[in-house]
């Protein structure tokens, strides 16, 4: 390391002004400057912050990728002065800018915050110097470039301490994992551009996103959906429920902010054609279940009366997506063996068989149970969920019944391929 430093009022000393109140900074023979790409709410829908990006010409005036620029970097002074030229041309550029409440988000590296200590003071100061509050910063860390838990908690602790937002970026990749996140507990969760790839592509993944952003936001993070750059994929993120999207669907890098007016008309208009396309598929979703719907009501009626069960069912069971009838008592447990037809038996997965016997099987912890038993009357009806005698997803339709013999839960499960 030698006697080098590279504390705040050094690195300062390498920027100058640029034009329109711009500054760059001097790295070797490199100019660096910054381009800001804007991160959305999708509840305001209006940019909260903007991620501030790395951008380099040469001296002959070349673009230079920056990951071309940090792969010439070796020695840890370097990687250091880069780290900290970098976040000191944004903070500059970002504060002529900006308003006063948006975040700016800064990628660092985590290595650089442990071993920062021993090149002088920097980032509070540089805060100070460009009037930005540690509470509108975001410090956006790459988790998958560190294998050491200590070195990742003591860098997300520091900016935390200092009164920062810490996201995690580019979650769902390389070493990212559950542990992390309940380790680290993160401000923000960003989801690599890959997950809405894939969702795009396959529908099983597109079906389980929203479930997965839910747990990141039960986890008690805020989610943000990186990468969008396609309307489907903006739709997908809007289906999912993240909280925040960020991509160039949304607004390309630039070193300019963007017209809030403007994307909340863009945000508003895209948010109605979700909702339109919501309609469509509520419309279906009832189209199907309202078929079976009538019929349980007639099975209930008929249940209701003391009307044995097999002589109740035959309607239900010819329809075409009903797969199972039964019925649990009030504690959740089965009475007697599913009701169904020879067919369904006959094309019945045998690598289940295991779990095809549900005599006396206890179904308490069940939504569609629960559900039932705290509205005694009504039809309740689940969410898609995987069916144990096989590899089809399935919904259940549930209700609390008063039969001449006691209460029964009667449950009717509807095949939703």
């Amino acid at each position: 390391m030698g006697s080098q430093t590279y504390s705040f009022s050094e690195i300062d000393h390498r920027i100058s002004p640029a034009t329109a109140g711009k500054v760059t900074g001097a790295f070797r023979d490199y100019t660096i400057t910054s381009a800001f790409q804007p991160i959305f709410s999708l509840s305001h829908r209006n940019p909260v912050g903007y991620e501030a990006l790395c951008r380099a010409r040469s001296a002959d005036d070349l673009v230079v990728p920056p990951l071309e620029l940090f792969g010439q970097v070796h020695s840890e002074a370097d990687n250091v002065l880069l780290d900290r030229l970098c976040r000191a041309v944004h903070a500059q550029n970002f504060s002529a800018c900006a308003d006063t409440k948006s975040w700016i988000f800064l990628n660092v590296n985590p290595l650089i915050t442990v071993v920062g200590k021993n090149y002088g003071s920097f980032f509070s100061e540089m805060l100070a110097s460009n009037r930005i509050s540690p509470n509108r910063v975001v410090i956006e860390i790459l988790e998958q470039n560190i294998r050491d838990e200590s070195i990742l908690c003591a860098a997300v602790n520091y900016y935390k301490e200092l009164g920062c937002l810490v996201a995690i970026d580019d979650f769902g990749t390389s070493h990212s994992n559950f542990d992390r996140l309940w380790n680290i507990q993160p401000d923000i969760v960003k989801f690599d551009r890959s997950i809405v790839v894939q969702a795009e592509a396959n529908r099983i993944v597109r079906k389980a996103l929203p479930s997965l952003v839910s747990l990141i936001q039960e986890i008690g993070c805020i989610t943000l959906m990186e990468g969008v750059e396609t309307e489907q994929q903006a739709l997908i993120a809007i289906d999912s429920n993240v909280d925040m999207v960020q991509g160039y669907y949304f607004g390309y890098p630039k070193e300019t902010l963007v017209d809030s007016q403007r994307e909340e008309s863009s945000l508003s208009k895209l948010g109605h054609k979700h909702t339109e396309i919501a309609a469509i598929e509520r419309a279906k979703y009832r189209s199907i279940v309202d078929q079976c719907l009538i019929e349980f009501r007639r099975l209930l009626e008929k249940i209701r009366i003391g009307i044995a069960v097999p002589e109740s069912c035959g309607t239900l069971l010819a329809m075409s997506r009903v797969r199972r009838i039964y019925f649990l008592d009030d504690n959740g447990r089965q009475i007697g063996k599913n009701v169904t037809t020879q067919q369904m038996l006959d094309y019945a997965d045998p690598r289940y068989k295991p779990l095809s016997e549900a005599v006396d099987a206890n179904w308490s912890r069940r939504y569609y149970f629960r559900q039932a038993m705290l509205h005694p009357g009504e039809i309740q009806i689940s969410r898609p969920y995987r069916s144990l005698v096989g590899q089809h997803q399935c919904i259940t339709l549930s209700s609390l019944i008063e039969t001449p013999g006691g209460k029964l839960v009667a449950c009717l499960d509807l095949d939703w391929a």
